[in-house]
């Protein structure tokens, strides 16, 4: 069930960050479109309504496929402070690669566009020229999506390293598929680690807790909450026996469900389950 509540959350987070990059570039480029018709109409001066919304809708289409590989190219090339140099020098070559790849996705697509339309695009001998006009427009691109992303990474990471919620009058807030619930302490079986998150198991119902099981350990200090194993802590109410296992030994539950105890653990535990 973790696995499952985490696999939607981030299918979920993806999903989002998706929808948004999709309506930032459709909504820069069509202000810049109407922009352009407007000098037009103005001027008198600007291409045909066909070439401009090619040309405007292949060049968004374009940023969006690319911008995948400046999220990968800046986990390659993060902007620490310990690392601005080869930032500066990664990034550069990086905005080189993204006018490339820009500029030739842009070509690509207009020769699909104009042979739907029974036309033909003329692209091989101004290549080189245009890609060179691009780029100085295309390291402004590159430059903003890479501080959007830093700053998007730099919050969410700011959110996830918070405090973990604390304990409420022997009670925990643990996370569920839909947000946030609160469940008694007397009321947990066991939690368990699983990744980045604790598993926090009540009866047949399962809850997320993003913390590490050595500061719930901590914690849990006076409660009713030993550990038993590098991954499991357990509520003292719940133990029912501990036998010996082909593994070691394990702690059956009184409500059936069975947990490892560890040689590091196992003296600390009958000890505390003796006295």
């Amino acid at each position: 069930m973790n696995d499952e509540v985490q696999s939607h959350g981030n299918l979920r987070r993806r999903s989002a960050e998706v929808l948004a990059w999709v309506f930032a570039v459709g909504f820069l480029w069509t202000v810049d479109t109407l922009s352009k018709l407007s000098i037009r109409q103005q001027t008198g001066y600007g291409k045909d309504d066909f070439r401009l919304f090619t040309d405007q809708g292949t060049s968004a289409a374009a940023v969006l496929l690319m911008i995948p590989f400046v999220i990968y190219w800046l986990r390659l090339f993060p902007l620490k402070r310990d690392q601005w140099i080869p930032a500066i020098i990664g990034h550069t070559a990086g905005s080189v690669i993204f006018a490339f790849g820009h500029y030739s996705l842009m070509v690509l697509f207009r020769i699909l566009v104009f042979q739907l339309n029974g036309m033909e695009y003329s692209w091989l001998q101004s290549y080189a020229s245009n890609l060179i006009v691009e780029y100085q427009l295309d390291i402004k691109i590159y430059a903003a999506i890479v501080l959007i992303v830093s700053a998007y990474q730099y919050f969410r990471n700011v959110r996830q390293k918070k405090p973990p919620a604390a304990l409420l009058q022997g009670r925990l807030v643990v996370q569920t598929g839909s947000g946030e619930s609160i469940v008694r302490l007397a009321d947990i079986d066991y939690i368990s680690a699983a990744r980045n998150y604790l598993v926090v198991h009540v009866g047949d119902k399962e809850f997320l807790l993003r913390d590490t099981i050595n500061n719930l350990e901590k914690r849990l200090t006076g409660e009713a909450f030993l550990r038993t194993h590098r991954s499991f802590i357990v509520n003292v109410d719940r133990i029912q026996e501990i036998r010996p296992a082909d593994s070691g030994h394990r702690i059956r539950l009184k409500n059936g469900p069975e947990v490892p105890l560890s040689r590091g653990y196992r003296e600390a535990v009958k000890a505390s389950l003796a006295g």
